[in-house]
């Protein structure tokens, strides 16, 4: 026994620097004996150090790798896992190939490691299998942004479905390619969001017009309209997957409902329907046999007339047997009684056509022989010719129609429209000839009824005068026309013949009593000369309408009372000489206000118009116009044309004007009717607002339609802004209900936040507070004080908020620098110290900083760091580093200018911590940095 440990092997030492002296010195991987040495040496002694030297001897991933899983020493494994993230990431010796990488991926059971190995690959096919194998989703916003590559980008865009996070990958896309593949899923979930809406809508119109199909009255109308309803209501059902179940059903429920609506309603139409296509479709058969025996009977006419024209022999035997068959089809086809007449009728007119061929063939003969000789004939050109040649075309006429039936309606197209042509020729040649001769008819009894009553009334002379016109127009009718009224022409001229025998004996007393009246008011004229005038016309008309005299004293009359009327007018004159002079002022004054309007025609279109004032000056030129007096006749006429022509633009422009405005203002009154027809009169009420401001940037529409269409836009205005008054009546109530129970929330919120001191039941809080802010918000008025008080309490929980994340930092970091002091001095292992309540109260990752610095062997001088760290936090260093502080605060300006980058303490401590193992020399710098994070 004793010999034997005598004999035993280095590695075998009970010390354990020999035993690691021999791995290094007396060991080789290469052989095979070593190599199972090595790996048992690693796997079960007992001393640390002599497994990580025999760790780092073996110097393979693959041992590595199974080390950092299965050992029992938990160094080692730390050890181990260091040393394979560091061969992943390229920070170590060993290399890996990228098959070899893969297939660590893909077969690894740990994640650890793998979140610094993505950060620091470049290779798209590993960085891609990395981050599938991690599957940590709030990972993608950092590897998107730090591996600006199309294919790794493209692949990480695969698996974002939320909207907010594709518009912060847009901002970060490396190629435009890949910013349309976003914008194309923004796009689409934009889409999506609103189909549920879009397919609602559609789905509610549909069944809107499903149900206004019960008030249809025609069952055909309603068939018509149901089945394209029914095939979008199926095509809406293949859409209905992307509607909540709810609503899917109340849609699915509802089109049940009105489907049996439908039938229950048009149940009783339904035979009555099947009973009117049965009679349509009967219909359709009576048009299509109608048509069938239309073309089967023109064809036979056809056939007849090509027969007669062309003088052709005909098979009677074989027309008739065609007139058989078609009797028999149509006594067994399904027309109307009616129809089956009238097609036997044609039939057997084709019948008897056949029988009179020869009688047809002379009438064809004898329509030429019509047609030519009307044409020799020529239109009248005057009473004298038309008088005669009227008699000759009626018997032409007359002679043509006989032919016609003779012919059994076969005449050639030829000669029937050359007869139409000669008829209309000949109508319109005589057509002003008998209006003439009409109008002359009508006209002489006219005048003979006139001349009647003039007879009645006593008034003989004017009767003789139209006697004379009545014979002129009588010579001109024709005898025809002569015998119509030969009666009553006989009747007044026989009167006449009386009277012009009693006319002598009654005219002569007659004019010398007129004579002896007008001396009279020679002697005595009236007072006004006006009236003296007027009278003596009147005396004048008196005189002739008494006829003749006796011949004798006719002369010796007529010269007396054409004296003494000469004598009666002589103060008229007078008068209107002065009156004449009047005239002139007044023609004056008018032409005056002529040049007025010509100036004023001259100036006004100048840009821009003022048509208010152009309304105003033609009112003044038409009052001054009107007062301005009468004038001549003759002249008044000439500058009236004068002063409408100057004035007539200008009106044609106002009312332009006026007429735009009006349609303006009308469509404004159409705008009002459309808001008003708004179920949000608020709303509404902002709109009419709107069209007020329009309405009085509109000018004047003119009389006709200003009053009328403001007295419309004002009843529109009125009768919103009463609904506004009823609503906020109705709604104040509601509202300070609503109010009250809001302020109730608030206060329990406010007494919850008060107490509360966790950070998301304080954001839990802040959502309600601003919920009940977002209902006040909605209440019109907004109550601003209640608005105030809410916005107060929101800003209490984020205040609160912060300062409990404050305390928390602040609690870290005092654990942070606890923890750091316990390395430093050394006082516990890395397990002891993980064991500790400060390291216990920091997150994860802090833990691994830590745990990392802990298992540090390499030391490192951090004064250079910590100088950085206090001019970064603007803490002063001690007096004996002043210089080097200077140098380094230099060297950081250079490089913030070159970098721009902003200033991270937080980072700044983490490089410092990193930097290398913590040991009792720097208990001093952590002295110094512990204030700029505490």
């Amino acid at each position: 026994m004793i010999f034997s440990n005598f004999f035993k092997a280095k590695w075998q030492h009970k010390d354990s620097n020999v035993r690691i002296t021999a791995i290094n010195n007396d060991l080789d991987v290469n052989t095979p004996e070593h190599l199972v040495i090595l790996k048992d040496l690693l796997q079960h002694d007992e001393s640390e150090l002599v497994r990580r030297t025999a760790l780092i001897k073996l110097a393979d991933f693959d041992i590595f790798l199974n080390e950092s899983e299965n050992n029992t020493n938990k160094k080692i494994k730390e050890f181990s896992r260091k040393q394979v993230t560091q061969i992943l990431t390229g920070e170590h010796s060993i290399s890996l190939s990228k098959d070899k990488k893969l297939q660590y991926i893909q077969t690894a059971n740990s994640l650890l490691g793998l979140e610094a190995w993505l950060t620091s690959e470049t290779d798209t096919s590993l960085v891609i299998a990395l981050f599938d194998k991690i599957n940590k989703p709030q990972l993608l916003m950092s590897v998107f942004s730090q591996k600006p590559q199309a294919e790794i980008q493209h692949h990480l865009l695969k698996q974002v479905t939320e909207k907010s996070q594709l518009e912060k990958l847009l901002k970060k896309a490396c190629n435009e390619d890949i910013s349309a593949k976003i914008t194309d899923k923004i796009t689409e979930i934009d889409r999506l969001i609103e189909l549920p809406k879009t397919i609602s809508k559609k789905a509610q119109l549909n069944l809107s017009k499903f149900l206004a199909l019960t008030d249809v009255a025609d069952y055909g109308v309603m068939l018509s309209k149901k089945v394209p309803l029914l095939d979008e209501w199926q095509s809406l059902l293949l859409e209905f997957d992307y509607l909540a179940k709810e609503d899917r059903d109340i849609f699915i429920a509802k089109h049940k409902t009105i489907e049996a609506q439908v039938e229950k309603l048009f149940a009783p139409k339904a035979e009555a329907y099947q009973q009117q296509l049965i009679a349509e479709k009967l219909e359709q058969e009576q048009k299509e046999a109608k048509a069938f025996f239309n073309t089967e009977i023109a064809k036979i006419s056809q056939s007849l007339t090509t027969a007669i024209f062309e003088q052709a022999e005909v098979d009677e035997t074989l027309f008739e047997l065609t007139f058989t068959s078609l009797m028999q089809q149509l006594n067994d086809s399904v027309l109307s009684n009616a129809d089956k007449g009238y097609l036997s009728k044609a039939l057997k007119q084709e019948q008897h056509k056949l029988t009179q061929i020869p009688l047809i063939a002379q009438s064809v003969t004898d329509a030429t022989q019509l047609i030519a000789k009307i044409s020799q004939l020529a239109l009248p050109t005057n009473n004298h010719e038309f008088n005669e040649r009227q008699p000759i075309f009626n018997d032409w006429l007359e002679q043509w129609r006989a032919v016609e039936k003779q012919s059994s309606g076969v005449l050639p197209e030829s000669i029937t429209n050359a007869q139409k042509e000669i008829a209309s020729s000949w109508n319109k040649g005589l057509a002003p000839f008998v209006a003439d001769q009409k109008a002359q008819l009508n006209q002489a009894q006219k005048k003979i009824n006139e001349l009647k009553r003039i007879i009645s009334s006593g008034k003989f002379n004017i009767a003789f005068g139209v006697f004379k016109r009545i014979e002129k127009i009588v010579e001109q009718l024709s005898e025809k026309q002569k015998i119509r009224i030969q009666k009553d022409f006989d009747a007044v001229s026989e009167k006449m013949a009386e009277l012009s025998d009693w006319e002598h004996y009654i005219a002569t007393p007659r004019k010398q009593k007129l004579i002896e009246d007008i001396q009279q008011l020679v002697k005595v004229p009236l007072d006004n000369p006006n009236d003296q005038a007027a009278k003596v016309k009147e005396y004048r008309q008196i005189w002739n309408s008494l006829g003749h005299a006796e011949d004798d004293v006719e002369r010796q009359l007529n010269n007396e009372f054409n004296e003494y009327c000469e004598q009666a007018f002589a103060p008229c004159r007078l008068f209107y000489k002065e009156q004449e002079k009047i005239r002139e002022q007044h023609l004056a004054a008018r032409l005056a206000v002529i040049e007025d309007v010509r100036a004023f025609s001259q100036s006004y279109a100048q840009e821009p118009v003022d048509w208010k004032h152009v309304d105003v000056q033609l009112n003044k030129f038409q009052q001054k116009w009107q007062s301005a007096g009468e004038v001549e006749r003759t002249k008044y006429k000439e500058i009236q044309a004068q002063y409408n022509d100057l004035v007539q633009p200008i009106k044609k422009l106002l009312r332009a004007y006026n007429d735009e405005n009006a349609v303006l203002k009308k469509a404004l009154v159409a705008s009002a009717i459309e808001a008003s027809k708004s179920d949000d009169v608020f709303a509404a009420i902002q709109t009419v607002k709107g069209l007020q401001n329009q309405w009085k940037n509109i000018g004047y529409s003119g009389v006709k339609h200003e009053n009328k269409l403001w007295k419309e836009f004002r009843a529109i205005n009125d009768t919103l802004f009463s609904k506004r008054d009823e609503l906020n009546e109705s709604n104040k109530a509601q509202q300070q209900t609503l109010l009250d129970q809001l302020n109730t929330q608030l206060d329990d919120l406010q007494n919850i936040v008060k107490t509360n001191e966790s950070i998301k039941e304080l954001d839990v809080s802040k959502s309600n507070a601003q919920g009940i802010l977002a209902q006040a918000l909605s209440i019109k008025p907004i109550n601003k004080k209640f608005v105030h008080k809410i916005e107060a309490c929101i800003k209490e929980i984020e205040l609160k908020v912060s300062y409990i994340h404050s305390n928390k930092d602040k609690q870290t970091w005092q654990a942070i620098f606890s923890v750091l002091e316990i390395i430093a001095k050394n006082e516990m292992n890395v397990e002891e110290m993980q064991e500790t309540e400060a390291f216990m109260q920091l997150s994860t990752a802090w833990k691994k900083r830590l745990t990392d610095v802990a298992q540090q062997s390499k030391t490192v001088d951090r004064q250079e760091e910590t100088l950085k760290l206090e001019i970064f936090a603007g803490q002063e260093s001690p007096e004996s580093f002043k210089s080097q502080r200077m140098q380094v605060q230099v060297q950081l300006m250079q490089e913030q200018m070159v970098s721009g980058n902003s200033v991270d303490l937080q980072a700044g401590f983490i490089s410092w911590l990193q930097k290398g193992s913590i040991n009792s020399t720097d208990l001093s710098l952590i002295e110094r940095i512990k204030p700029i994070y505490c």
